[in-house]
């Protein structure tokens, strides 16, 4: 695992369509092998890495940037910012947490979440942060603006104990993670396809980037790497998201059920190659592939997914082996593909 690039994405701050500092970190990891960087109109980064056939398959593998986070709704006349959920925040990660606004100036600030409550029985509603100020003058001293945005203030951690992470933004940094040490893995490794390796947008509130990335590159196979909640207490059969057990691979959600040949040609990978993954069915939700396989005329797709603890709170669990697991898999996926496998896999006869 590399520590050092999971510790700096988890750490960066990024909710839909404010991803600048997650992409900083790509670029920095990835230009210098990339053969191309390319954007699509909402923000999503694509890199390059050319394929060896003429007429190469194009792939598209992507972990998208945002988070759960909060944006400034209004501010009071006593000091309290008001805020609104963006993306879904975890509803028991509201209340005493501390969180950081970013100003338009580029400053973080802190501050302490709360949520109104009806009583103790009820679920929290209005969100505010209380800075500390007394007036919306003192606040607008610290630079805060109705519009601004924030996240958890949380800074990742490696456990002195085995490959334990805490740390916060693992959905979708754990995607990221994979997508980019998968790239610099395989530089100067020969393959057929044309890769492509993406940071996309907005996946939060809509599941919006990897469409929009898939229809720029009009890519013919699209990869997302994502997460899931891993329930923290089941650790039988029923919990087919244990952590440290390797990467799903998911054959269904309400958004998206896979191209079956696809999904097969994946498992047999894993066995082949002796990589850890557990087979995942969601009852709900969804995720990049729910939008990116309606593109066009259809793309094949099919979600690698990293179990992780406490998704979308305030702080997450997760495990270094199981980002080792999926990166090996998508570099097997990656190598795997040329245009005579492509046909076979997208063949209905």
């Amino acid at each position: 695992m590399n520590e050092g690039l999971i510790t700096r994405l988890s750490n960066a701050d990024a909710v839909a369509c404010r991803e600048t500092e997650v992409r900083a970190v790509m670029h920095e990891e990835l230009d210098d092998i990339a053969d191309a960087v390319e954007y699509d109109k909402l923000g999503s980064i694509m890199f390059k890495s050319a394929g060896t056939e003429e007429n190469p398959v194009r792939v598209l593998f992507t972990g998208h940037m945002d988070e759960a986070g909060f944006m400034v709704r209004y501010i009071s006349d006593i000091g309290m910012v008001h805020v609104i959920g963006v993306g879904g925040p975890r509803k028991n990660s509201v209340e005493s947490q501390i969180v950081r606004i970013k100003t338009r100036s580029g400053k973080k600030v802190r501050g302490v979440l709360f949520a109104k409550r009806a009583d103790l029985e009820s679920q929290p509603g209005d969100m505010y942060i209380d800075f500390g100020c007394e007036t919306a003058e003192e606040v607008a001293e610290l630079g805060i603006q109705i519009g601004d945005w924030g996240t958890f203030d949380a800074d990742c951690e490696l456990k002195p104990v085995g490959d334990i992470l805490l740390g916060k933004a693992f959905d979708d940094r754990a995607g990221v993670y994979v997508v980019t040490e998968a790239m610099k893995r395989l530089a100067g490794t020969p393959h057929a396809a044309e890769l492509w390796f993406a940071g996309s947008s907005s996946e939060e509130v809509g599941c919006r980037g990897a469409a929009t990335a898939a229809a720029h590159l009009d890519a013919d196979i699209v990869i997302p790497v994502d997460i899931a909640n891993a329930p923290e207490f089941t650790r039988n059969w029923e919990n087919q998201r244990k952590c440290g057990h390797g990467p799903m691979i998911v054959h269904y959600d309400r958004m998206h059920v896979p191209n079956e040949k696809m999904l097969r040609h994946i498992i047999d990978l894993a066995e082949k190659n002796n990589i850890p993954f557990q087979r995942d069915i969601f009852k709900g939700g969804g995720t990049d592939a729910g939008t990116a396989h309606l593109v066009g005329d259809g793309k094949l797709a099919t979600v690698i997914g990293v179990p992780v603890r406490y998704c979308h709170g305030s702080w997450s669990v997760m495990r270094g082996g199981d980002l080792d697991a999926a990166v090996d898999l998508v570099c097997a996926i990656a190598t795997s593909i040329d245009r005579a496998t492509y046909e076979e896999l997208k063949s209905f006869d």
